[in-house]
């Protein structure tokens, strides 16, 4: 199975067919952070977790309305490569790169934290070691085969994660007396309820509000997902398959609903090795025993190559198609040229993941989805929608959300005090989309009319 050209290997040569599609978007998007992080933040937080399914489960339907066909028509390889199109911007090329390639490096790091953690508890090795393992078979996968061979491995593994969710939920179901009443009346009586309750984190309003926007709107601007419409021969197969995706995705989070607070019933205040995020695993042991843990190992870990194959082929189509025809075009096209950038990558993002070690997934998985709905959402809304949008607009609303993103996740608790070592953050909030987002619009808005003034 191996991939030349380009267009043959980072979109298989537009030959995806819609359901084949469907089940890699489902794959794509079920990652770590759906599912260890989801399960997890259920058994640590409680309905926190909820907030994570329904807002980025809402957020299908949108792409779908608002995106899927138009993206499909512009016939690009990546986001750059649409507003290129129109543009033909040096440094809107440049910035729009480099923001794609920014979330979608923030999101692997989250995959390759699962999968590090994983391996270490399983095979006692070190957390440095499991992430140097999970990059040498990630990047024997792309390399070996590009989009056909990801595409493959993500709709199969898409049916495998589904087949075992399946299996723990009947597991909680049985423990739980074949009653899923019963299992919400042993959840209500630990706690004074409290799992029923969003925690500290985001019991404010401001602070769900924030965190339901970014994970809404951040979906229809995930690089990596973006990506697998540029996969198919037409339109209508876009459409098709982010309907598909959509219902597949919604089944996934009512299944990890009940296993989830399956997780919380049985673990409540126990401290598990591993922390939190290796909480399915646990329950996997609890429930099915040593060989069901093994079996669950696997899947997770099939799980996680599968998305970060995803990532690493958007990451490389960012540097090929976008960064790299500006400092040496002659490149544009070699293969061997785009398997070294994926490789650099994957070394950079396993850095980020040694400094990151014991975040919860689910929430790194949120600041990547807050990056993503503060610059490529309305950068997306404004080149489809906007007659007047025009490149000055395009540059600085995409400056001013990404940037604006990361010094507010810069200055947050999470990296101002957990990472950088200060006392207190500059600022209470963790989720910047409701600040950093309405000030994105107004460069928009300002770049557009100004084109208006211009004509009149």
């Amino acid at each position: 199975m191996k991939s030349s050209g380009s267009s043959q290997f980072f979109l298989a040569g537009r030959q995806i067919s819609a359901w084949q599609n469907g089940w890699a978007l489902a794959g794509d998007y079920l990652s770590a952070a759906a599912f260890l992080g989801s399960i997890a933040m259920y058994f640590s937080q409680g309905m926190d977790s909820l907030f994570y399914a329904v807002a980025t489960l809402v957020g299908w339907p949108l792409l779908l309305i608002l995106f899927a066909d138009k993206l499909r028509r512009s016939g690009a390889y990546t986001i750059s490569g649409v507003l290129n199109q129109r543009f033909h911007s040096t440094r809107l090329q440049i910035l729009s790169g480099s923001t794609s390639l920014l979330i979608s490096l923030f999101y692997l790091l989250v995959q390759l934290m699962g999968a590090g953690t994983l391996l270490k508890l399983l095979f006692n090795l070190s957390y440095t070691h499991s992430l140097m393992l999970v990059v040498c078979l990630t990047a024997g996968l792309v390399f070996m085969g590009g989009m056909k061979a990801t595409t493959l491995v993500q709709s199969s593994k898409a049916m495998i994660l589904f087949g075992f969710a399946g299996t723990m939920l009947f597991l909680v179901w049985r423990e739980m007396g074949y009653s899923i009443p019963n299992l919400w009346a042993r959840a209500r009586e630990l706690g004074d309820s409290s799992g029923f309750m969003p925690s500290v984190k985001i019991a404010g309003g401001v602070e769900q509000a924030s965190l339901v926007l970014g994970l809404l709107l951040g979906l229809l601007g995930l690089p990596h997902v973006l990506m697998r419409f540029f996969t198919v021969k037409k339109p209508r197969t876009a459409v098709l398959s982010a309907i598909f995706a959509s219902f597949l995705i919604a089944f996934f989070f009512v299944m990890n609903l009940i296993v989830g607070f399956g997780a919380y019933v049985i673990f409540y205040g126990e401290t598990l090795t591993g922390g939190a995020n290796m909480a399915l695993m646990h329950l996997a042991d609890f429930l099915g025993g040593d060989l069901f843990t093994y079996l669950f190992a696997i899947v997770v870990f099939v799980t996680i190559l599968a998305v970060m194959a995803g990532l690493v082929m958007a990451m490389g189509a960012n540097i090929t198609q976008d960064l790299l025809p500006l400092i040496a075009p002659e490149f544009k096209e070699n293969p061997l040229v785009a398997r070294a950038s994926l490789g650099v990558m994957l070394l950079l993002s396993a850095f980020l993941a040694y400094l990151f070690e014991g975040v919860n997934l689910a929430f790194l998985f949120g600041i990547a989805f807050s990056w993503a709905a503060s610059a490529h959402f309305p950068l997306l809304f404004g080149a489809f929608y906007i007659k007047s949008f025009n490149k000055r607009a395009a540059f600085y609303t995409l400056l001013v959300g990404a940037l604006g993103s990361t010094l507010f996740l810069i200055t947050s608790r999470t990296i101002w005090c957990n990472i950088l070592g200060f006392s207190e953050p500059l600022h209470p909030y963790l989720s910047p989309t409701l600040f950093v987002l309405p000030l994105a619009l107004i460069a928009l808005f300002i770049g557009a009319e100004q084109k208006r003034e211009k004509r009149a």
